[in-house]
């Protein structure tokens, strides 16, 4: 996490050229944020009063198509989601030469994003060897990168982890444009005095591409027809996301992020997309808060 503050501020200004359209609702006590608004293109719609709130607990899954045994990994995430339902929010970042595509051959897809390269470098996760991962960007064993097989052990304390902060999301898909709007409202618990950051991006499911996998068989370790979860596909407000409290938030609290996406010219299944959104301390990177929820 070497020059983490610095990469922060630095994507932090990109935002004001990103191509997407961003707005914002903001209810007392003022919070402050850095995106273009444009309320014309995605309104804000009413929120539902909140219900039963608990900490949702964010996994990380580092992967690559060539990465001979991250299909373990990706068998321990759904374990969880099957255990824990959906206090799991998870996406599989696609990283490094682990999922290079080769000019020829097989592996000719290319599930890379810039996000998750950035991510990835900034928290040297593939340099320590793929599958890994990330709990809430917390800590284990003196390093916040995990492997597969201690997702679980990490997990289980968490569960009875207090939310600091109530996440809700709808998302408004038109058919007729192949675009969507999302929209994220936080509530802010209790008082927060760390600066925090808010985060936003784009995963799909039941991508058919092949995969390595070293458990199988010799003569049947290329998969043809493997099944891929949780890719990551985009951010919606860069690779780390914006500030949404420079200073402090206050007790009840919200604010609303709305997003507007285009997906023309994208190859997504739309049906199979999902927005995954999360709220992480500055200052150590630990996630409060996370939350997803189907596009359409």
């Amino acid at each position: 996490m070497k020059n983490f503050p610095e990469k922060i501020f630095m994507f932090i200004i990109a935002l004001c050229f990103v191509v997407f359209d961003s707005c914002d609702k903001i209810e007392p006590p003022y919070t402050e944020n850095n995106e273009i608004i444009d309320i014309s293109k995605c309104p804000i719609p009413a929120f539902p009063t909140l219900g039963n709130v608990f900490k949702k607990i964010l996994v990380e899954d580092f992967t690559g198509f060539k990465c001979k045994y991250c299909p373990l990994a990706h068998i321990a995430l759904k374990n969880l989601i099957n255990t824990y339902g959906d206090t799991i929010v998870s996406y599989a970042m696609h990283v490094s030469d682990y999922a290079k595509p080769d000019v020829s051959g097989l592996f000719t897809y290319d599930f890379r994003t810039p996000e998750g390269t950035e991510i990835d470098q900034t928290f040297q996760v593939s340099a320590q060897g793929l599958p890994k991962g990330m709990i809430n960007r917390t800590k284990y064993e003196g390093t916040v990168v995990i492997p597969h097989t201690s997702w679980s052990i990490v997990i289980q304390p968490m569960l009875a982890d207090q939310p600091k902060v109530a996440m809700q999301i709808i998302n408004n898909y038109n058919i007729n444009d192949s675009s969507f709007c999302t929209h994220i409202k936080m509530t802010f618990i209790e008082d927060i005095t760390d600066t925090l950051m808010f985060f936003c991006g784009l995963t799909e499911d039941s991508i058919i591409k092949p995969q390595t996998d070293y458990s199988l068989p010799i003569g049947q370790q290329d998969v043809l027809n493997y099944i891929h979860m949780h890719a990551f596909r985009d951010g919606l407000n860069g690779s780390f996301g914006v500030t949404i409290n420079p200073q402090k938030t206050h007790k009840d609290s919200t604010l609303v992020k709305s997003y507007y996406y285009s997906l023309k010219q994208k190859d997504y299944v739309h049906k199979n997309l999902k927005i995954v959104a999360y709220v992480y301390k500055l200052t150590g990177s630990e996630v409060l808060q996370s939350e997803e929820k189907k596009v359409k």
